[in-house]
């Protein structure tokens, strides 16, 4: 099933009648008159005529060279298909047509309707660009793409503007799709001093264009029949109690044949990308999509890789059971485009291969896959030893040991904070600002959208529109006056900054304390607001590493953003609050898994205890340690035989030195 399927064979001389080549298919297709067309190995015509030339005559395209094997359940020969009036086929063409093997998103936009096109743009009359030889038209397309293609810090697509115009004091612009529905999300932004007002074209008139709107109409109808037969196919492969999909032997699905998707017309790099949208289609989200479905089935399809399947790892990141079994795998390689893929796999299925004899297989399998726990029906590992390699894995990427966060308060100030801080930011920060901060209290704000995230973690990343006018991240932000603009000095310049971010959520700090790493130290030297100190009074820094939920109308998925806060607190002046925030410097960046600190790590002899006693005797130890050169186990034994009195344990060691043995002594050390 998954090797390319026969090119139909040629429609007859250009010349003929349309009865003789079986009706009008368009330019392209009258092109086949010469023979039967080259293709390349997607089974896609060719269009370059110096590189067809005579070889384009020899035979068939497939997809791998050579091969005469046909796909499993097609029931066609060499004379190529028959054509009695296949009209399911037509349908499913019209959502195939053109479509790649990474091309999913194409079909979407021909199922859902298209967004504009182009863009209106207002407000650079009145900006100081204005006054440029151009008009500032080069400065603000050059703005619009640089900000533009900032927005969305997953992915480094770069934004581009195909065409532009004046039109009066309005600039018309025109991109893709895509681009486009970035660039409108610029609408408000500030450009040189002026505020822009970016707006969609109004549609064109319906008389413009009737015969195509036509054809158009007639393409989508076909395009949602197809559509309903494909997922009319998927609903009878779903098994809910299982949670499972089952898409193995496709070639012999009755539903496929009598569409006529594998008759030779098209192949299966461009069937099952159609399949994975519209099944991607079905659900509301990610989490929805991850409740439905845990196990898929591939057996039995005749794959030699995964490059015609590929798309499921998109559709079904989550997977937890993938049966491969009764295919033609022979190499890991073919497993290559799933490489990163499948992070929470545990059970894959690969009987009925010719990789399955390979004997350092599954010690491959288990380090590209870190939850993966059965293969083949062979339990290699438990949940414990997953769980125990991923401990051994973060110990290696800090083999540092990291010690628990430092809290050093005063009178329990830096802790009252805190628990106030947190729900007065997230309900009422109105009132967070009357309680703890006053004219001279300064906020900043800035985003790190360079934070290393790993490949494990893929939660999707939220716009940063709301944020961006207000970053004042000192390696993006190089001029000073944009530096000193977006620091915010006073409570009622602070609230103006508030009252424009996203409603936040953080975890609740009695139940969820492993959500944060907060330290608290004394910080003196702080300027006495009251002026009676010219040594200035004693304050507190606090440091808090933590999540948030942002609180959205628009999200469809959970929207969690990673924090860094610095806080310094110090005494209120006259009249103002009590404890009074002087600087407040929030960090925002993608979530990622808070690095905790691993404990458990520390080796026992250098772990420090709070025991007074225990510590004199450790620094006594280390004393008698440096004056005779033994090892802190022999300094340990004389000192105890003495009562811990350094001076009768050096005159016993001086007395019975040579009677100690050689392990008695540390390595390299004169004694």
């Amino acid at each position: 099933m998954m090797q390319r399927a026969a090119v139909a064979p040629s429609r007859g001389p250009r010349g003929a009648s349309p009865s003789v080549r079986g009706g009008p298919r368009g330019g392209i297709q009258k092109r086949r008159g010469a023979g039967p067309a080259r293709v390349d190995k997607d089974g896609d015509l060719v269009m370059d005529a110096g590189a067809a030339g005579d070889k384009g005559r020899v035979g068939r395209g497939r997809i791998e060279g050579g091969a005469t094997s046909k796909p499993l359940g097609t029931g066609r020969t060499n004379s190529g298909p028959s054509r009695g009036g296949n009209h399911g086929l037509h349908r499913a063409q019209a959502i195939l047509r053109g479509m790649e093997s990474k091309q999913a998103t194409v079909l979407e936009s021909r199922i859902t309707a298209v967004g504009p096109a182009s863009l209106r743009i207002d407000g650079l009359s009145s900006s100081k660009a204005a006054s440029n030889p151009d008009g500032g038209l080069e400065s603000l397309l050059g703005f619009l793409e640089r900000k533009a293609s900032g927005l969305d810090a997953k992915s480094n697509r770069t934004v581009k503007i195909k065409k532009s115009s004046m039109k009066g004091d309005s600039v018309i612009i025109t991109a893709s799709p895509d681009d486009i529905e970035q660039i409108q999300k610029l609408d408000k932004f500030t450009f040189a001093g002026s505020v822009l007002s970016i707006k969609a074209c109004d549609p064109p008139s319906p008389q413009a264009g009737k015969s195509g709107e036509k054809k158009k109409q007639t393409v989508s109808q076909e395009a949602q029949e197809a559509k309903d037969r494909f997922r009319a196919v998927l609903a009878a492969r779903y098994d809910a109690n299982l949670k499972l999909l089952n898409l193995s032997a496709l070639a012999l699905d009755p539903g496929l044949r009598q569409m006529g998707v594998f008759d030779g017309s098209t192949t299966t790099s461009k069937v099952f990308p159609a399949m994975m949208v519209v099944c991607d289609g079905l659900f509301k989200d990610q989490q929805e999509k991850r409740d439905a479905i845990v196990s898929v089935s591939l057996a039995d399809n005749e794959l030699a890789d995964v490059s015609a399947v590929t798309t499921l790892a998109q559709t079904f990141p989550d997977l937890k059971n993938l049966d491969l079994s009764r295919n033609k795998f022979a190499e890991l390689k073919g497993l290559n485009a799933w490489r990163w893929k499948f992070r929470h796999l545990e059970n894959l299925v690969l009987t009925g291969n010719p990789i399955e004899s390979q004997p350092t297989l599954k010690d491959e399998l288990l380090k590209r896959y870190p939850n993966l726990q059965v293969v083949n029906g062979v339990t290699l590992r438990t949940a414990e030893d997953v769980a125990a390699a991923k401990a051994a894995a973060e110990v290696k990427k800090s083999p540092i040991p990291i010690a628990g966060p430092d809290f050093r308060d005063v009178s329990r100030v830096g802790e009252n904070f805190i628990r106030q801080f947190l729900p007065l930011y997230d309900n009422d920060r109105d009132a967070l600002l009357g309680t703890f901060y006053d004219a001279h209290s300064v906020y900043s704000l800035s985003l790190n959208l360079t934070a290393p995230r790993s490949h494990e973690h893929s939660m999707p990343i939220q716009p940063w529109t709301a944020y961006f006018k207000h970053s004042r991240n000192l390696t993006k932000i190089t001029h000073l006056n944009a530096r000193m603009t977006r620091r915010y000095k006073g409570s009622q310049a602070i609230q103006q900054v508030w009252s424009t971010l996203p409603a936040s959520r953080h975890p609740e700090l009695e139940s969820h304390a492993d959500k944060y790493l907060i330290e608290c130290h004394p910080l003196p030297g702080l300027v006495d607001p009251s002026n009676q100190s010219a040594r200035g009074v004693d304050g507190l820094v606090i440091t808090m590493h933590g999540e948030f939920e942002e609180q959205t109308e628009s999200a469809t998925e959970k929207s969690l953003r990673s924090f860094s806060r610095t806080f310094i607190l110090g005494p209120g002046a006259p009249g103002g609050p009590q404890i009074r925030v002087v600087s407040d410097m929030l960090t925002l960046r993608p979530w990622a898994p808070l690095a905790l600190p691993q404990i458990s790590s520390i080796s026992p002899e250098t772990h420090s205890t709070s025991d007074p006693e225990q510590q004199k005797r450790e620094a006594i130890t280390m004393q008698l340690v440096e004056k005779t050169g033994m090892t802190p186990a022999y300094a340990n034994l004389c000192l105890t035989e003495t009562s811990w009195n350094i001076e009768q344990a050096f005159i016993a060691f001086t007395a019975n030195k040579d009677k100690l043995p050689a392990d008695a002594f540390i390595p390299g050390v004169a004694r």
